[in-house]
């Protein structure tokens, strides 16, 4: 029987399941309550608005290895603080 494993392969790939596993895994490691050290003026944020989308949307496709046209950020006001809501769609 070690005859037919001699030519089988070492090394299977890594299947999707494994693969969504560990990106849940980072998902859940990085969400953590984070402290508010600043508040930004709401005019300086309508200004910077974008640029804060594309940060994130870089740094979420970077991390997770997904396509950044995979990656939706949106902004929404509750009682007076900006919510950034981010979706990311894997394969």
């Amino acid at each position: 029987m070690w005859f037919f494993g001699l030519f089988s392969r070492k090394k299977k790939r890594e299947k999707s399941r494994d693969t969504a596993y560990k990106r849940l895994e980072a998902i859940l490691e990085r969400r953590r309550p984070v402290s508010v050290t600043e508040i930004v003026p709401k005019s300086e944020f309508e200004e910077n608005s974008e640029k804060i989308k594309e940060k994130i949307v870089t740094w979420v496709s970077d991390t997770f290895k997904v396509s950044p046209e995979r990656v939706k950020v949106e902004f929404e006001e509750h009682n007076g603080y900006i919510v950034i809501i981010t979706n990311v769609m894997f394969e």
